[in-house]
């Protein structure tokens, strides 16, 4: 298998198959959360004003995101990367403003951890998913930023980067539409990180089948999965649990 740095093909080839992994994004994120719309706007105690902002931030970064990708399909590169300067500064918005909401939100139950100690969204421990998530959508859309000029190269990894904060959606999914608790390591992965594997391995094979696999997907995709596997061990050890217990109650007595 050859691995490219930069593309040998034209850059159109690229572009339609572009839309089916926006669409696969675009979906799990909007089912998953749109399963939860009820419990979020009727949560005891309330959601701060922050994870509403933060919301708002995020269903406008589906439409830049959208947005972008149509414009390169209609051939509007030249205005896809003068608004990709405001897509980045966006990105960059929503990242502080999603890190704030997660620590505010943390912070309304900082004070029952022996009920939730091992709740997904309201231990503590689960900022090594949350934030790791949110971690690697950054530094990925950095990467990819670098990357503008290199065409393929700066359209996989950006996609990447989406993929990798497909985590909440598709967590809040398997919560509310199956009846499955994960027992293990390995199954609490699958659990948050399956829609993650399944849409790089689908990118992955595509990729293959043409020739066309890029040595940035290839790390993007490993620094991702790794994060993924780093978030989920944190997230089981009691020593993280102690840890970050400690910062959100020092966060919630700035509050």
């Amino acid at each position: 298998m050859q691995l490219h740095t930069t593309a040998n093909w034209p850059a159109r080839d690229d572009r339609r198959i572009t839309i089916l992994w926006l669409g696969l994004f675009l979906v799990i994120t909007l089912v998953g959360f749109g399963t939860d719309l009820n419990g979020y706007f009727h949560e005891e105690p309330a959601v701060p004003a922050i994870v509403h902002a933060h919301a708002i931030l995020a269903t406008i970064w589906l439409l830049i995101l959208t947005a972008q990708v149509a414009l390169v399909e209609t051939d509007n590169a030249k205005l896809h990367r003068k608004f990709g300067w405001f897509a980045a500064a966006w990105a960059a918005l929503l990242t502080v403003v999603a890190a704030w909401g997660e620590l505010d939100h943390q912070a309304l139950f900082v004070h029952q951890q022996n009920i939730y100690a091992h709740v997904p969204g309201r231990s503590t421990s689960f900022l090594a998913v949350s934030i790791g998530g949110l971690l690697c959508f950054a530094l990925l859309t950095l990467w990819a930023i670098l990357l503008r000029k290199n065409t393929a190269a700066h359209r996989r990894v950006m996609m990447v980067a989406n993929i990798s904060i497909v985590t909440p959606g598709f967590g809040r999914s398997m919560r509310n539409l199956t009846n499955w608790h994960p027992a293990t390591p390995v199954q609490m992965f699958f659990f948050f990180y399956l829609a993650t594997v399944l849409i790089l391995a689908a990118m992955f094979l595509w990729d293959l089948k043409k020739g066309r696999v890029m040595r940035q997907f290839v790390v993007a995709s490993a620094f991702v999965l790794v994060e993924g596997a780093l978030s989920i061990y944190l997230f089981l050890n009691p020593a993280w649990h102690g840890l970050t217990q400690g910062w959100i109650e020092g966060w919630a007595s700035l509050n």
